[in-house]
């Protein structure tokens, strides 16, 4: 064996060697990158579910039961799923009570819980379902 054939040799088992640490790392990174793409999309359905919870209950302390222009319970709840346009309705609940203050006993206030079934789908994972809620209150202005 002559040393050009060694080193031609050598050459081959280096590039093969390369290629493996290449897919090992890759994959790996794929991973790393879209469990991060996972988690940055379920922080953007949370943020959603708490901006349509917020936007609700700020219709509701408008539209009290007590006010000049009562709204209904389906009412508020369309407001959720008027804010929430990104989301599945089929995996939204939506719950409106109307709580007595306690800082104003004459006074009532709205809530406004919202909470959304969201499934991580990461790569080479089995699906794992979070629940996303929120709750928002405020003191009702009529």
């Amino acid at each position: 064996m002559t040393a050009r054939t060694v080193l031609l040799s050598r050459k081959r088992h280096a590039a093969g060697q390369a290629m493996v640490e290449f897919a090992m790392v890759a994959s790996l990174f794929l991973l790393l990158l879209f469990g991060i793409i996972e988690m940055a999309l379920a922080a953007y359905n949370y943020n959603t579910v708490c901006a349509a919870a917020r936007e609700a209950v700020r219709y509701a302390i408008v539209h009290s039961p007590t006010g000049p222009n009562p709204a209904t319970t389906s009412q508020i709840q369309q407001v959720v799923y008027n804010y929430a346009v990104d989301l599945n309705p089929k995996q939204l609940t939506v719950n409106v009570t109307w709580p007595a203050d306690a800082n104003l006993p004459s006074q009532q206030d709205a809530e406004v819980q919202v909470s959304y079934q969201y499934q991580l789908q990461v790569p080479f994972h089995s699906p794992v379902t979070l629940t996303l809620a929120s709750t928002s209150q405020m003191l009702v202005s009529q």
